[in-house]
C-alpha cells in the first residue's frame, strides 16, 4: 500500500524533541512515497516581514496577501488584506503574471530532483491553480461575489493562471526535469459542500481544470486534485475534468471513502479520508480500527488506494504514535 502524508511545520518541531532526528525530514523518516516541486504562478512579489512578536508574524506574501500566522506555522494563517480589490487593480497587476527562469532556484531544485528520482520516489510537478490560485489575488470574499456577478472576470482570471502554470512547468521540461505526475492543490470546498454551485463549477472553472489536465496527459502524467472539505457534490465533473484521483477527502466534513469507492472507485484512484483525530484519540483501539476500516475499504476500490490522513498531520500527534501509524499501514496494506 502506498503512503503518503502532510506534516505541520508544528508537528514536525514537535517530533524532533520526541525523537526525530534534526537533520530528517517526517517525509524521508517514515518512507512517504510522493515527492512534488512547486511552480511559482503568483504575483512574484518578495516577501515583507510586517510584524513579529514571540508567538505570531504579520507578513506580505508573493501573492500581496497581509497575513498573519503562528511563528511555527502551527495553523491555517489569518488573512488580514489583498493587493487586488477591484478589476481596474487587477488589469494594473496581471502583467506580473508571466512564466520567468528567475522564480526558479535551479541549482537546488535540480539537485532535489536527482536525489528524488535516485530514490525511486513518486516526483510530481506541483501548482496551485484556479480557485486556490485566484482567491489569493483578489481575497475569498471578493472571488465568491464576482463568481455570482462577475463571470467573464473570474474566467479571464482563471485563464491567466492557466497560462502561468503551463509556462512555469514548460521551463522545468526545457531544462530536463522529468515527473511522474501532477498535482494540483484547489481547495473547492468546505464542510458543508461546494463553496459554490456545480453549475458556476462547470461554466467556470472546469474548462482551466480540463486544460491543465489536457496539458499534463500530453506529457504522460496522471493527475491528482487536493481539494479540502466536501467535494462529493463535484466529483463527476472533476471527473470530466480529467483528474485521476482525489485526496484528501475529509471525513470531518462528511466525506464518505466507502461511497466514494462505490460510485466512482473505476474512474479514480483515492488518496486520504482516514480520519486524523483517531490518531491522538486516547484509546489507541479507535486508530486501529478506523486505519483497518479504511485500509480494507481502499483496497477494494479498482482505481487503487494511497493511504493518507483526511487532511494532514497536527500537533497533537505524538511522534510515537504516528510511528504506529506507519506500522500497521505496512502491516495491514499489503496486496494478496
Amino acid at each position: 500500500m502506498p503512503i503518503h502524508e502532510s506534516f505541520w511545520e508544528a508537528t514536525a518541531n514537535r517530533w524532533r524533541e520526541e525523537g526525530l532526528p534534526a537533520d530528517v525530514s517526517p517525509d524521508d523518516h517514515f518512507g512517504t512515497e510522493i515527492r512534488d516541486i512547486s511552480v511559482d504562478n503568483s504575483f512574484g512579489f518578495e516577501w515583507q516581514e510586517v510584524e513579529r512578536t514571540e508567538e505570531c508574524v504579520v507578513v506580505r506574501d508573493e501573492w500581496g496577501i497581509l497575513k498573519r500566522d503562528w511563528v511555527d506555522h502551527r495553523s491555517t494563517p489569518e488573512l488580514l488584506d489583498f493587493l487586488v480589490k477591484s478589476r481596474a487593480q487587477w488589469d494594473e497587476v496581471k502583467g506580473r503574471l508571466k512564466p520567468d527562469p528567475a522564480r526558479v532556484e535551479w541549482d537546488g531544485m535540480r539537485a532535489q530532483h536527482a536525489r528524488w528520482r535516485e530514490e525511486g520516489k513518486f516526483v510530481c510537478l506541483s501548482a496551485i491553480p484556479g480557485y486556490e490560485a485566484t482567491w489569493r489575488k483578489i481575497g475569498p470574499e471578493a472571488l465568491l461575489m464576482a463568481i455570482a456577478d462577475d463571470p467573464d472576470w473570474v474566467r479571464e482570471m482563471y485563464e491567466y493562471d492557466a497560462e502561468m502554470v503551463i509556462g512555469m512547468t514548460k521551463l522545468y521540461l526545457e531544462r530536463g526535469f522529468e515527473f511522474d505526475g501532477a498535482w494540483l492543490w484547489d481547495d473547492l470546498a468546505y464542510k458543508n459542500g461546494p463553496l459554490f454551485s456545480p453549475r458556476a463549477y462547470r461554466e467556470q472553472l472546469l474548462p482551466c481544470h480540463k486544460r491543465l489536465c489536457e496539458f499534463f496527459h500530453e506529457q504522460g502524467w496522471p493527475v491528482i486534485l487536493h481539494s479540502c472539505g466536501n467535494i462529493t457534490a463535484l466529483v463527476p465533473d472533476l471527473i470530466d475534468a480529467g483528474f485521476e484521483c482525489l485526496q484528501a477527502l475529509e471525513v470531518k466534513a462528511g466525506v464518505d471513502l466507502g461511497e466514494l469507492v462505490r460510485e466512482y472507485g473505476r474512474d479514480l484512484c483515492f488518496m486520504g479520508g482516514v480520519d486524523v483525530r483517531t490518531f491522538f484519540a486516547e484509546d489507541e483501539a479507535e486508530m486501529e480500527r478506523e486505519i483497518k476500516r479504511k485500509l480494507e475499504i481502499g483496497m477494494s476500490s479498482p482505481g487503487g488506494y494511497v493511504f493518507h490522513s483526511d487532511h494532514s498531520i497536527p500537533t497533537q500527534v505524538s511522534f510515537e504514535r504516528y510511528g504506529r501509524v506507519v506500522e500497521l499501514v505496512r502491516e495491514w496494506g499489503v496486496y494478496e
